[in-house]
């Protein structure tokens, strides 16, 4: 089974707007997930400039997926029902 490909932007307002805590996503996953999942950073996902008014960061990919505003139970929840 592919592992599902999580990618968090640093880029400056998604790190200053809580990227920052979630690049420890890994240390709250479930245990049943932590052998499905990859994390991985990534300088820019380039969403700031192409988000909706009410899209705000920090932006999270999951597989192809964006989620704003995002938050480590966020993330969590929207894999679980995947």
């Amino acid at each position: 089974m592919e592992k599902t490909k999580i990618t968090i932007c640093t880029g400056t307002a998604c790190y200053v707007l809580g990227g920052a805590n979630l690049l420890e996503l890994e240390d709250f996953l479930p245990d049943e997930l932590k052998s499905k999942v990859e994390v991985v950073g990534s300088a820019c996902l380039g969403m700031c400039k192409n988000a909706s008014p009410d899209s705000k960061p920090p932006f999270v990919k999951v597989g192809n997926e964006v989620i704003h505003s995002a938050t480590v139970q966020k993330i969590i929840s929207y894999i679980l029902q995947r």
